[in-house]
C-alpha cells in the first residue's frame, strides 16, 4: 500500500525554494535593540558561495561594501575583501581577511584609506565561524543552504581594534530552533540565541520559512565599538540580480553636491 502511494506523495509534495541566488538583494537595518544608531545593510548572493555587502548611514558618504568568498559547503568564510563604495559604485578594495585551513586562523592584509598596512593572525577557537561585525550575511547565506538546520553552532569573532590586536574573540554562539510563527506578515522559523564566552548573550532569530533569509534577529552583544547590543531588521527583499544591486551602488554618490 504504501509504496503505491509514495509515486503520488512525490508528486503532490511541495518543492523546496531554492536558494536566492544571483536575483534577491536583502535589505535591512542594523541598530541597537531599541533601534538607535541605524545603518543600512544591503546583503546580495551573486553566486551560491559569494556574498556581497553594502552598508551606509546616508548617501554622500563614505559607504562599506566588502565582499566574501564561503566554502563549497557555505558553511564558513574562506576570504573577504574590504572596501568601500567608489565614485562609479564599483568596489574600491583596500585589504583582505583569508582563512588559513590548516592552522585555522583568519589572517588580515589591510591598508585602511590614509593609513598604514596592518598585517595580523587570529587563531580561531573553533570552526565554523561567524565574522561578526559581518552582520549575519555568512549566517543567511548559511541557512539559506541548509534550511533544514534545527541546532547550529559558530564561533564568533569579530574585527575590533585596539588592546592586543584587531580581533576580538565573543565565544561561540549557539542557535536552537524553538517553533514556528509569524513576524512582520511572514511565516518564520524562530531561533533561541546564546553566546558562551568572555561576555555571555542572548537572542532571538527569526528565519523566513520559504526561503530561510533572516527577518530578523538580536542580541545582546555589539558588533561594533559603538553599539550597546545588535538589531538586524529586514526593510524589504528586491529583485533584479547584478543588474539592480550594480545600480544600487552606482546610486550612493548620485546627484551628491560637488566635491563628495
Amino acid at each position: 500500500m504504501l509504496a503505491a502511494l509514495l509515486p503520488l506523495l512525490i508528486a503532490t509534495a511541495e518543492p523546496a525554494a531554492a536558494p536566492m541566488v544571483g536575483d534577491a538583494i536583502l535589505h535591512y537595518v542594523r541598530s541597537n535593540r531599541d533601534g538607535s544608531e541605524p545603518e543600512h545593510v544591503v546583503q546580495f548572493r551573486p553566486t551560491r558561495s559569494g556574498i556581497a555587502v553594502y552598508k551606509w548611514v546616508s548617501k554622500c558618504t563614505t559607504a562599506a561594501y566588502v565582499t566574501a568568498e564561503m566554502d563549497e559547503a557555505v558553511g564558513k568564510g574562506r576570504s573577504y575583501v574590504a572596501g568601500k563604495v567608489a565614485p562609479d559604485g564599483s568596489q574600491a578594495k583596500f585589504g583582505t581577511l583569508t582563512l588559513d585551513d590548516a592552522t585555522g586562523e583568519l589572517k588580515v592584509d589591510i591598508t585602511p584609506p590614509g593609513g598604514t598596512r596592518i598585517q595580523q593572525s587570529h587563531k580561531l577557537q573553533r570552526r565554523p565561524y561567524l565574522l561578526y561585525d559581518f552582520d549575519f550575511a555568512d549566517l543567511n547565506a548559511f541557512l539559506q543552504e541548509h534550511p533544514e538546520e534545527v541546532h547550529f553552532s559558530f564561533s564568533l569573532p569579530v574585527v575590533w581594534p585596539g588592546g592586543a590586536g584587531l580581533f576580538r574573540d565573543l565565544g561561540t554562539l549557539h542557535a536552537n530552533y524553538d517553533s514556528d510563527g509569524v513576524r512582520d506578515g511572514r511565516k518564520v522559523r524562530v531561533f533561541f540565541l546564546g553566546v558562551e564566552g568572555p561576555k555571555s548573550a542572548t537572542g532571538m532569530l527569526w528565519v523566513d520559512a520559504a526561503h530561510s533569509y533572516i527577518v530578523e534577529a538580536e542580541l545582546s552583544l555589539p558588533n561594533h565599538a559603538e553599539y550597546r547590543d545588535f538589531r538586524l531588521k529586514l526593510e524589504k527583499v528586491e529583485h533584479g540580480g547584478q543588474a539592480a544591486w550594480d545600480v544600487l551602488t552606482k546610486s550612493h554618490y548620485a546627484d551628491c553636491p560637488t566635491g563628495n
